[in-house]
């Protein structure tokens, strides 16, 4: 084996530890590996560098845990049991559910989306990672449960030229933790049905739109007008492709930002 790419089993024996506990390491992304076949690679480097990191850093001890870069490392590794395993530890660590989204999963998928377009990561692997990250997600969607009644239903989607999901299922599960009923219609979206479906709903609150492809202002102007024809509630629309609140009115609408915490104040006082 090449010095530089190190198996699981030298890197135990160099550490003085058994194999099993460099595997978890590995699983809970507390050292860098790779696959090359069906076997782990560690390369020497990253050992190195996890040697020399403090030993409560190194997963004895959880207070300075970067957990969006551990989760980060087994995304790219498309290692879904890992990352979710990165997940649960982070939660028994005592994180709660609504940080385990801000701090630890909208970072690392923004860390593997700068990662791409810095030609590090290849498009293959951005796309695999995000896979892995819309399965996390629907687990931890099913942590959500609302406590008191509802505060009203907001329904999210994205207009029809945009065709990204895990944004908005970030949007929509955050939204659900402050206490909200969210129809989550998904990306892709026709403006009339979009329209057409907010329309028959139960105590709407205000209706979301997910932005993240950029150059869609027709589409979105297209998709609020369609909207106002058939709804009388608040329109906000959120994502990376929005610059702030003045860009969101300047675009039709009644608020936004580009991230959650830029409409939920907005959405609690509606209410």
């Amino acid at each position: 084996m090449s010095e530089s790419h190190l198996t699981l089993h030298e890197v135990a024996d160099e550490l003085g530890v058994h194999y099993m506990t460099v595997y978890r390491y590995v699983r809970l992304g507390y050292l860098p590996a790779h696959k090359e076949g069906g076997s782990w690679r560690v390369e020497r480097k990253d050992l190195d560098d996890f040697v020399a990191e403090p030993e409560a850093v190194r997963g004895r001890g959880q207070s300075d845990t970067a957990w969006d870069q551990r989760l980060v490392q087994r995304l790219l590794a498309a290692d879904q049991a890992g990352s979710w395993k990165v997940v649960e530890a982070a939660q028994a660590s005592g994180m709660e559910l609504r940080s385990v989204y801000m701090e630890m999963i909208i970072p690392a998928m923004r860390s593997v989306g700068e990662q791409w377009e810095q030609g590090s990561v290849s498009i293959a692997q951005e796309h695999a990672a995000s896979q892995v990250m819309v399965r996390l997600v629907s687990r931890l969607s099913a942590q959500i449960a609302r406590r008191g009644v509802s505060k009203g239903t907001i329904v999210v989607g994205t207009t029809a030229t945009d065709l990204h999901t895990l944004p908005l299922m970030l949007a929509a599960d955050l939204i659900r933790l402050e206490g909200f009923e969210v129809l989550d219609l998904g990306s892709n979206l026709p403006a009339s049905s979009f329209a057409e479906t907010a329309a028959v709903q139960q105590r709407l609150v205000a209706v979301g739109i997910s932005v993240t492809a950029p150059d869609q202002a027709n589409a979105i102007q297209e998709t609020i007008a369609e909207l106002r024809s058939q709804v009388d509630v608040p329109i906000f629309i959120g994502g990376s492709a929005i610059d702030g609140p003045e860009h969101a009115k300047l675009l039709g609408a009644d608020f936004g930002g580009p991230g959650v915490n830029d409409v939920v104040p907005e959405l609690l006082d509606l209410v």
